[in-house]
């Protein structure tokens, strides 16, 4: 395993066509094939392959906390090459809600990079503090979901096109796949707003060549 930059990382997604694949219902919809025709498919968190969500991951995108259940060997055998995390090194935010509450993981990500250092196998993307800081403060002073993350993360490498399947942004409150999702503390100042990260997801079509499935589709238009 090595820490890639931004400058070795860019070969895979620049000019290329990028698939980004959620665990949401919706990757349940595609016509098999149609994933693993992308130049690139990328998965995040804990994806669950099959006929329509896809037999191909070249890159997996994750917060490496906890809750990511896919060991390196099942990534292995995937056939993944690059692992992209939204985390950086680093203690991101101050909040005394998440420090009065022992939260304080949620804000200060070091942890994350001594539980997974002898995990990583292959070449591995890490943002600095301040790639972080922008999807952050583009929704208020809100950490992003991973999903989120990695859409405007391949988005800042120029893809030709992106193909997005998997994502309604908890409307079904369904995630990986099949399992219930269960939300964070309601009364959590920085916590996931999924309306705002729809409102700016339509803001960016105008400007990039980005097509989803059925189902993201009814939810960005209702």
């Amino acid at each position: 395993m090595r820490f890639v930059s931004r400058a070795e990382v860019a070969p895979y997604f620049q000019g290329r066509s990028v698939a980004i694949v959620g665990s949401g219902p919706g990757v349940l919809d595609n016509e098999p094939g149609l994933v693993d025709s992308h130049d690139v498919v990328v998965r995040v968190n804990n994806y669950k392959l099959s006929a329509a969500a896809g037999q191909r991951t070249d890159v997996f995108y994750s917060y490496f906390g906890n809750a990511v259940k896919k060991p390196a060997a099942a990534l292995q055998r995937d056939g993944v090459t690059l692992c992209m995390c939204k985390c950086p090194d680093a203690l991101a935010l101050e909040s005394r809600w998440h420090t009065e509450r022992g939260k304080g993981h949620g804000v200060d990500f070091r942890w994350i990079y001594t539980l997974r250092r002898a995990w990583w196998f292959c070449d591995t993307y890490v943002p600095e503090l301040e790639e972080f800081l922008q999807g952050f403060r583009l929704l208020g002073d809100h950490v992003p979901t991973t999903g989120f993350s990695a859409i405007l993360a391949v988005l800042s490498f120029a893809p030709a096109s992106i193909y997005l399947t998997g994502f309604d942004f908890f409307t079904s409150g369904v995630h990986n796949v099949d399992e219930k999702w269960k939300p964070g503390a309601a009364d959590d100042p920085i916590g996931h707003v999924p309306e705002r990260e729809l409102e700016h997801l339509r803001s960016l079509f105008p400007h990039h060549r980005i097509k989803t499935d059925d189902r993201l589709r009814a939810v960005l238009y209702p």
